[in-house]
């Protein structure tokens, strides 16, 4: 059952998701709002009802006492003047304070209203004489009394609207803090509902563009992330296809071009060595140039595999070995180069011991040199430095001439790219030696950059870790 309902959300729209987040976290605050409003008319109300009230209760409280200061001079004068309107006004001022106490009992209660009420009678059946003016007199301090009580009850009514204005606030305070903390958790999970589908393409965007796509994890989210993650799975699989296309052309075309360019070099080799007869000057020198040409040829389509091969290779087996025989072997292919530019070479004087794969690393040197002889300027210098720092092999390849331009940088170690500065010489380069460099160091773990490009001088960092299980050899 909460798996349908799960699956139902997840399979929404976004445009469904985002409205039904915004109406299931707007829905608690409207009913906070409304609450509030609702609860502050009601105090209002309230408020002005016992305002009017206390209003009313003192005013009839204050008339009674008036009248009954009233009646007692009305009595007063009585006796003393004997006058028929002075009793008159005596009667008419006693039911007038008799119909006020009669309304005021039905508002209030009061213990000595019933006792007012017998003094009441009493002097309505009296004549007027000294014996009802004393009566009178004693009408005074129960009204007094009268007022005190009504003054209490009306304190005791406002008292009871602040304790529940207080509760009432307390009770809005406590759902506020429940209706924020329900929208807080709504927020949250509507939130992962749609950032998590968007970080999980991310990720599969990210690793498709490293040939690293696995579409085995299920995804969940909205239609149209769904929508997306089927693009990106039929991507995934036309770019396998393209991959497996791109594997077995290079394949065939390796063996395409060296079949012919073997022969092409065999062809030239035995023209040079003029056993088909003597040269003239000019045609050595044609020769001699299709030699070279030849040799630059089968460099690049080597370089083409050996980064095809990098860019898709498995484990390598690291074996402790000496490193300065390996930097010399790669340092041999070159000498012609650094002989003809008059290049003067700087060795370490030390050799370390350190677990490598011999090919890789050659690999890295002899495109790291190759790059020094061709840039590096005449009677200059190449130097290559070997050190340990710790748990880390560094091998730095440096050489004198023209620095890398600064927006060559950014892309230098990009395959294909070649940069401002040009190759001295006839034979353009790839363009891939750096990345060929680069991805046979981390292919046993390390790491190539550019170390220096100032004052005239360039050079390159190898960096390779102590992988702690490299093998003797």
């Amino acid at each position: 059952m909460n798996t349908g309902k799960v699956s139902s959300l997840q399979t929404r729209s976004l445009m469904q998701l985002v409205v039904l987040a915004f109406v299931l976290v707007v829905a608690p605050l409207g009913i906070l709002i409304y609450q509030a409003t609702d609860s502050m008319v009601t105090l209002s109300r309230q408020g002005r009802e016992h305002a009017k009230e206390a209003l009313d209760f003192f005013s009839r409280s204050q008339h009674l006492r008036e009248l009954s200061g009233d009646l007692v001079r009305s009595a007063r004068q009585y006796e003393v003047l004997k006058k028929s309107e002075i009793e008159e006004r005596f009667r008419s001022q006693l039911s007038e304070y008799k119909e006020l106490l009669q309304l005021h009992s039905f508002l209030i209660d009061s213990g000595n209203i019933e006792t007012i009420f017998a003094l009441i009678a009493q002097l309505e059946k009296l004549p007027l004489d000294k014996t009802t003016g004393e009566k009178v007199t004693e009408l005074v301090p129960l009204t007094q009394t009268l007022y005190d009580d009504t003054r209490k009850k009306l304190d005791q009514r406002l008292e009871f609207l602040n304790a529940k204005a207080e509760e009432q606030q307390n009770l809005l305070w406590l759902q506020a803090g429940l209706l924020i903390t329900l929208s807080t958790i709504l927020i949250l999970f509507f939130s992962i509902r749609i950032t998590q589908p968007v970080k999980q393409l991310m990720l599969r965007i990210k690793a498709l563009g490293h040939g690293q796509l696995d579409m085995s994890e299920p995804f969940n989210g909205p239609k149209e992330f769904l929508a997306l993650n089927q693009q990106l799975e039929w991507l995934e699989t036309h770019l396998q296809l393209l991959e497996q296309e791109k594997q077995a052309f290079l394949r065939h075309m390796s063996h395409e071009l060296k079949t012919p360019l073997t022969t092409l070099r065999e062809g030239t080799d035995l023209l040079a060595e003029e056993l088909a007869g003597p040269l003239t000057e000019n045609q050595k020198e044609i020769i001699t140039l299709m030699q070279e040409n030849s040799l630059s040829l089968q460099s690049l389509i080597e370089q083409l595999l050996d980064y095809n091969r990098l860019q898709h290779g498995g484990e390598h087996e690291l074996q402790t070995q000496p490193i300065l025989p390996v930097i010399k072997e790669s340092l041999s292919s070159h000498q012609l180069l650094l002989k003809q530019k008059q290049i003067q070479v700087t060795l370490p004087k030390q050799d370390i011991p350190w677990g490598i794969e011999k090919g890789l690393l050659q690999r890295a040197l002899s495109n790291l040199i190759s790059n020094a002889s061709v840039y590096g300027s005449e009677n200059g210098l190449l130097k290559i430095t070997l050190t340990q720092e710790g748990e880390t092999l560094k091998i730095e390849i440096g050489n004198t001439g023209p620095e890398i331009p600064v927006t060559d940088l950014e892309q230098l170690f990009d395959p294909f790219y070649q940069g401002v500065n040009k190759r001295q010489g006839s034979v353009k380069g790839s363009g891939i030696g750096l990345s060929i460099a680069r991805e046979a160091i981390r292919a046993m773990g390390g790491n190539l950059e550019l170390h220096s490009n100032q004052d005239g001088y360039v050079s390159f960092m190898i960096s390779i870790p102590n992988q702690g299980h490299a093998s003797d050899e």
